[in-house]
C-alpha cells in the first residue's frame, strides 16, 4: 500500500566501497597490497551468503590455506566439523568480512604483512603459529589481526575520496548576501547615530569589509605595530589568566612579530580598517545604499 511516504535507506558500507573501486583517486593512494586488502573488501560478502553456499565456498578455501600455511591435511570428519565451525564463527563475528578478505588475511599472515597487529609471544616476536592446528582459536587470531590492517586500508581509501561538488542553491546564496548586506546597513547607521562600531563577531567584520572593499568603500588593511602589540598584549594576559607561565615566558621571548600573533594582529587590522570605513562615509555623507544594491 501507497503510504505517500518516502523512506531514505542509506548505503550500506560494502556498496559504498564498491563505488569507490571505481574511483581513480582512491585507487592511485593505495600501493599494491593495500589495493588488494581494499578490493578484497568490495567483494560479497559472508552476511550475503547463504548457509550452504558458504560452507561450500569455504572448505575450497580452507584447502588452499591449509597448503600454503603448511597444515598437514586431516580426515573428511575433522574437515567438515571445522567448516561447520567456521561458518557458524564467520557469521557470527565476521559477517561484515568476504571470502577473499578470509584469503587475504592468511596470505598476509604468511608474508609477513600482519606482523605488527599479530599478539607477541615470550620472544617478543609476533605469534603466526597455527602449530598443526588449524582450529578456531588460529583462525579467529589471524582475522583480528588482519581486521586491524584492514581498518587502516579503510581509512585510507575514504580520506582520499574526493569532496563531492556542492550544488549552489543560487536562490539561498542571494537570500543570504542580502541579509550580509542588510546588516552591513544597519551596523553603518548604528555607527553614524553612535560615532562607535556596534559590537559584532569578527566573522561580520570580515564580511562587512569584504562587501565595502567590493565597492570601493574600504581602504587597504595595513597590519601595524599598534595592532601587533595590541595582539601581543591580549595573548600575553589571556595565557596567564588561565596558569599557561611557560607560554608567556615563550611569548615574551618571541616579541610581538611572533608568528603566531599575526592571526590576531591582522583580524584587530581589519577591524581598524572597517572603522575608519564608516568614519570616512560619515565625513564625506555617502549614503551607503547607493552603492550597496540588494538583489
Amino acid at each position: 500500500m501507497e503510504t505517500g511516504v518516502s523512506i531514505y535507506k542509506p548505503k550500506s558500507a560494502v556498496v559504498v566501497r564498491r563505488e569507490m573501486a571505481n574511483v581513480p583517486a582512491v585507487m592511485n593512494a593505495l600501493g599494491p597490497v593495500d589495493r588488494s586488502v581494499f578490493l578484497a573488501s568490495t567483494a560479497k560478502t559472508i552476511a550475503e551468503y547463504d548457509n550452504v553456499e558458504l560452507a561450500k565456498d569455504l572448505a575450497k578455501a580452507l584447502k588452499f590455506i591449509a597448503k600454503d600455511v603448511g597444515v598437514r591435511s586431516t580426515d573428511e570428519s575433522d574437515q567438515g566439523y571445522m567448516v561447520v565451525r567456521l561458518c557458524e564463527i564467520l557469521k557470527r563475528y565476521y559477517y561484515w568480512l568476504t571470502l577473499r578478505d578470509f584469503r587475504m588475511a592468511f596470505e598476509m599472515s604468511i608474508t609477513g604483512e600482519l606482523d605488527d597487529y599479530l599478539p607477541k609471544g615470550r620472544d617478543g616476536q609476533p605469534d603466526r603459529g597455527h602449530y598443526q592446528q588449524f582450529n578456531a582459536e588460529y583462525v579467529c587470531k589471524i582475522l583480528n589481526a588482519y581486521r586491524l590492517r584492514r581498518d587502516e586500508v579503510l581509512k585510507k581509501a575514504y580520506n582520499a575520496m574526493p569532496e563531492p561538488e556542492q550544488k549552489v542553491d543560487k536562490k539561498e546564496e542571494i537570500k543570504w548576501r542580502n541579509i550580509t548586506k542588510r546588516e552591513c546597513i544597519d551596523a553603518f547607521e548604528f555607527f553614524k547615530e553612535n560615532k562607535k562600531m556596534p559590537d559584532i563577531s569578527t566573522i561580520s567584520e570580515m564580511l562587512f569589509y569584504n562587501l565595502l572593499a567590493s565597492v570601493g568603500l574600504a581602504p587597504e588593511i595595513v597590519v601595524t605595530m599598534v595592532e601587533q602589540k595590541a595582539a601581543f598584549d591580549k595573548t600575553i594576559k589571556d595565557f596567564a589568566e588561565l596558569g599557561k607561565f611557560w607560554d608567556v615566558k615563550r611569548l615574551k621571548n618571541d616579541g610581538p612579530e611572533s608568528p603566531e600573533l599575526q592571526g590576531g594582529a591582522f583580524m584587530m587590522a581589519r577591524r581598524k580598517a572597517l572603522e575608519d570605513a564608516f568614519e570616512k562615509m560619515v565625513s564625506n555623507g555617502i549614503v551607503i545604499t547607493d552603492y550597496i544594491k540588494f538583489e
